[in-house]
């Protein structure tokens, strides 16, 4: 029976298919947000499902389609494709806020894609925060340093692109 035929197909397919757009939101930030250990049991409850599925009905064909979907979201993770597509898109709005911004600190807007927390002016440029906690206790934003290299003794910058860098504040 073909997927469109079958409801339980076409279901289980959809919550593939929403749990790989969840688990791409998540690693379209710097740093994994707490928010995505809320992401493990429902992909350990898709592997069940769909294991109970193999071995009760065999291989039929609709089954690839739910395995294609979860092998392509593993290639966008691991090859960092989500955070590099959604910051390309906030770029420009970044940087021109980016090249504005005043020494006061600004909170709670977006730009771009991002919800933005904080902005603060920095020597050379401006520090963006976009999450706000992680696995590890870190907040993690970009740092936008057009005329200059972050001196190594100024601790969180690991470049990113051009004059920009991912910066991580905590312990």
């Amino acid at each position: 029976m073909g997927l469109i035929r079958n409801p339980r197909a076409l279901l289980f397919t959809g919550a593939i298919g929403l749990a790989s757009l969840l688990t791409l939101f998540a690693v379209s930030a710097p740093g994994l947000s707490v928010w995505a250990l809320a992401l493990v049991p429902y992909w350990l409850a898709l592997a069940i499902v769909w294991s109970w599925m193999w071995g009760r009905r065999g291989r039929t064909p609709w089954m690839f389609v739910p395995l294609a979907l979860v092998l392509g979201t593993v290639l966008l993770v691991m090859t960092d494709a989500p955070l590099r597509a959604r910051f390309a898109l906030s770029e420009p709005s970044l940087e021109r806020y980016a090249r504005s911004a005043r020494s006061d600190y600004v909170s709670d807007r977006w730009l771009g894609l991002y919800r933005v927390d904080e902005v603060e002016k920095i020597p050379g440029g401006a520090r963006f925060m976009v999450t706000e906690l992680t696995m590890n206790w870190k907040r993690y934003g970009f740092a936008y340093i057009p005329d200059r290299v972050p001196d190594p003794e100024e601790r969180g910058y690991e470049h990113f692109a051009g004059s920009w860098y991912i910066w991580s504040d905590g312990p």
